[in-house]
């Protein structure tokens, strides 16, 4: 297994502009390959390790997603439920218009909305409504119940859009399961996989482990230190299903390394099932909703029960087989689940804005996978 490739890329990483990086990816459960580069704090005394820590932002929806898909395959809760049926004020929804009137939505917010993104909602968190919840108590289903103050965008289910969807996700989580969503996470996966080093509250030690983060300057390909806060954590209370997590390269792994061997860690401790697992690796979206999300990439992609999915190699060019699917964070995170390899991927780094990431290193990266390892 020559890894030179690999290698030379991740090396060269932060001369594009990434300061400090971290891949990692399993095959059967098992760690073949881990790599950083670069250094954790802008003055360059700590090298980045394994050790660090990072904001995943919207790799975040990967585990709500299987968080979710675990009370779909339990029974407590069904696609094709109203999302009304957990949070009573998602029965009362209104969309705004192209002319901007705004009416009562005709079709009814489900489930699978909220799983393919095309419920409607919007990422805006700035409106008067939701500003006027953002009390210091409030909670994840109270800014959640907020979220229905404003119009939709469309009538859910008519379009795909990017959207705190999978925050409403992990809020029912919380009325099935009668427990805040940390809680549920905590009791489904992370303690039973041993995971310590990933949640939405970092403590005292943990913050000082986390890697630095920066803004991508395009012009020149470097970045600039900004606090390194996660700005979905809006409150102290609100845990944000779509982008609230910390994690280690290393626990985010096991989890995904769990779900591409059909759900199951290589200790027997099973998350999901195997057809739960191959019900997430398929493509729900309409043509037309697809070109919502294939707009400047995810070409060949569609969009499943736990983030994009790949479907046709000629447009995608990537080396990854049909089904494989995951998702990113706004700080350049990636993850990849291969159930045909039983390979699961994830990349760290700590820069926003950096459209780069998406469009030129995940792509990159995975292919030098596919090429080297299998």
């Amino acid at each position: 297994m020559d890894l030179t490739k690999l290698d030379k890329f991740i090396d060269t990483m932060p001369k594009r502009g990434f300061p400090a990086c971290e891949l990692a990816l399993t095959q059967d459960g098992k760690t073949v390959y881990h790599r950083c580069a670069g250094y954790a704090d802008s003055v360059q005394k700590r090298p980045a390790s394994e050790r660090d820590l990072y904001w995943i932002y919207s790799a975040t929806k990967v585990i709500t997603c299987i968080a979710a898909m675990r009370l779909i395959e339990e029974g407590r809760l069904s696609l094709s439920d109203p999302v009304s049926k957990y949070i009573p004020e998602y029965g009362r929804l209104r969309v705004k218009s192209s002319d901007g009137s705004v009416s009562d939505a005709k079709s009814v917010m489900t489930v699978l909305h909220l799983f393919t993104m095309t419920g409607g909602l919007t990422y805006n968190m700035r409106t008067p409504a939701i500003e006027a919840a953002v009390t210091p108590d409030a909670d994840t289903l109270t800014l959640v119940k907020a979220f229905t103050l404003d119009p939709l965008a469309f009538e859910p289910g008519e379009k795909y859009l990017y959207s705190l969807c999978h925050d409403v996700l992990g809020a029912i989580c919380e009325v099935v399961t009668g427990m805040p969503f940390s809680e549920y996470l905590d009791s489904l996966i992370f303690k039973p996989l041993g995971l310590c080093d990933i949640g939405f509250r970092p403590n005292a030690e943990q913050l000082s482990r986390f890697s630095a983060m920066y803004t991508y300057n395009v012009g020149n390909s470097t970045a600039t230190e900004i606090p390194c806060v996660n700005q979905m954590g809006v409150l102290r209370n609100y845990e944000s299903g779509g982008g609230g997590l910390f994690s280690s390269v290393s626990d985010y792994l096991k989890i995904i390394s769990a779900i591409a061997s059909g759900g199951i860690t290589p200790d027997g401790y099973r998350i999901l099932k195997p057809e739960t697992v191959e019900m997430m690796k398929k493509n729900y979206l309409t043509d037309a909703q697809r070109s919502d999300l294939i707009k400047h990439s995810n070409f060949g992609y569609g969009w499943g029960l736990c983030g994009r999915v790949h479907m046709d190699k000629n447009v995608s060019l990537s080396l990854s087989p049909v089904g494989e699917f995951g998702w990113d964070g706004a700080a350049g995170a990636f993850s990849l689940i291969d159930t045909e390899n039983r390979l699961a991927v994830f990349f760290a780094t700590h820069v926003m804005g950096a459209k780069y990431v998406y469009s030129v290193v995940h792509p990159t990266v995975r292919n030098l996978i596919y090429e080297q390892i299998l």
